[in-house]
């Protein structure tokens, strides 16, 4: 062992005479592990709620939205098959989107109705996989879907009624959010109409569309917006309601990768030509991504405080140090010590504090991770559902609250090493 390593473990934790001193680097080594521990949780927090949000805004939506300047997309058959053919594409389907009312018992409220493909909106949304009650294909024919059987067949039951005798209803199917079902009180099999203000024109103008819907699915997508106003039926169904023709509004398309959606899009309007406008996830849910980017930032820096008044500590500590060894620093530099080795000394101390408190910050903060991660917790219902504390412990995060921890305590350990380092043999020994 080298002298500097030698002398500058003895001054960390030595002696009879100044066990004050070992007292203040547990206090400084507690700090620093504090400010990384509380770095690491807040940070792998954010990380995970932002993670959820995006894996939720991402299932009810698509990554990318394909369309034309005019908002219709004609001939739509043709760009899905060109669309499967690119690289950066995993699923396509088409869809119908337009803003309609719902009403149940007179009482009305805004919804937006999606009319999607069933054979194919499993390959771009998460949709057919939120589904709590029903099915993608009971929207389809909803006299045939199990839940719906069985509901009847236990209302017969309960009204001594014959099958003859029922009344054969052959409603579209609709599905709705678990929020919805829940305000309105409905469930499988109940009915509930759609009303679209903008229908088939005549002299006067465009007709309102009035349609009887039969609750065919319950879906549950983790996001209370979604929830409560989105509605889901048939691409054949939205056509004839809405009166689009042959044309849809436009593709949901899934990428292979997401963080890929610069490259993707090129590449779609590559492939379908000028005219074509894409739509991505980031642009589409800017102001709720954007949002949260900042409170992750703005977390950082004030947990990265903590760290920075630890830091301080440091400071305060080593030149208490410097102070109670003046006269061993003399003896040290009368001997033919050099300034630098003095200052090794100093430096390590520093040093050696810095890595244990990081070390158990990082400990610390992983076990916090992983027991909160576990952690029951109902919080803002009204804008996402959160069952558990979500947690994603990013390297990332790790590296840069390690890595931030010992350059802070490195440059905290600078000044007091050169103040021991300046200290003249002279001064220091006047007094003995």
């Amino acid at each position: 062992m080298k002298a500097e390593s030698f002398i500058g473990l003895r001054y960390l934790w030595n002696s009879r005479r100044t066990r004050f001193l070992s007292v203040i680097t547990l206090i400084c080594i507690s700090g620093i592990a504090i400010g990384v521990a509380a770095l690491i949780a807040v940070q792998s927090i954010m990380d995970g709620l932002q993670n959820k949000m995006r894996a939720t805004v991402l299932g009810a939506k698509t990554h990318a939205l394909v369309t034309t300047e005019s908002g219709k997309l004609e001939e739509f058959e043709k760009k899905m098959e060109k669309l499967s053919g690119n690289p950066e594409v995993a699923g396509v389907t088409p869809v119908i989107s337009r803003d309609a009312i719902v009403s149940v018992s007179d009482e009305l409220n805004g919804v937006v109705v999606n009319g999607i493909d069933p054979a194919t909106v499993g390959n771009a949304m998460l949709f057919p996989n939120q589904i709590t009650k029903g099915s993608v294909n009971c929207l389809v024919n909803p006299v045939l879907c199990p839940e719906i059987v069985e509901k009847h067949r236990s209302f017969q039951e309960f009204t001594s009624k014959k099958p003859s005798e029922m009344k054969e209803e052959n409603f579209p199917g609709i599905a709705i959010g678990v929020e919805l079902a829940k305000y309105y009180g409905i469930d499988i099999g109940d009915k509930v109409k759609i009303i679209s203000p903008t229908g088939e024109m005549s002299v006067a103008g465009p007709k309102t569309q009035i349609k009887t819907f039969q609750v065919a699915a319950v879906f549950f997508s983790s996001l209370y917006e979604y929830d409560f106003n989105y509605v889901y039926i048939t691409l054949d169904t939205a056509r004839n309601f809405f009166s689009t023709g042959e044309s849809v509004d436009y593709l949901g398309v899934k990428l292979k990768d997401m963080n890929r959606i610069d490259e993707a899009e090129k590449a779609i309007v590559s492939d379908l030509g000028g005219e074509t406008v894409v739509k991505n996830w980031r642009d589409m849910n800017k102001p709720l991504f954007s949002a949260l980017e900042m409170e992750k930032i703005v977390w950082f820096l004030i947990i990265g405080f903590i760290a920075l008044v630890a830091s301080f500590n440091i400071v305060s500590a080593l030149i208490m140090l410097v102070m109670g060894k003046k006269e061993e620093i003399g003896i040290l530099r009368a001997a033919g010590y050099p300034a630098k080795s003095v200052m090794k000394i100093f430096m390590l101390d520093g040093i050696i504090i810095g890595f244990f408190g990081t070390f158990l910050g990082a400990v610390a903060g992983t076990i916090i991770c992983l027991v909160i991660s576990d952690m029951p917790v109902r919080v803002a219902q009204d804008v996402y559902y959160i069952e558990k504390i979500p947690v994603d412990m990013s390297p990332l995060t790790f590296i840069l609250a390690i890595f931030g921890s010992l350059v802070l305590t490195v440059i905290a350990a600078v000044y007091p090493g050169r103040k021991a380092a300046k200290l003249s043999p002279a001064e220091a020994l006047r007094e003995e």
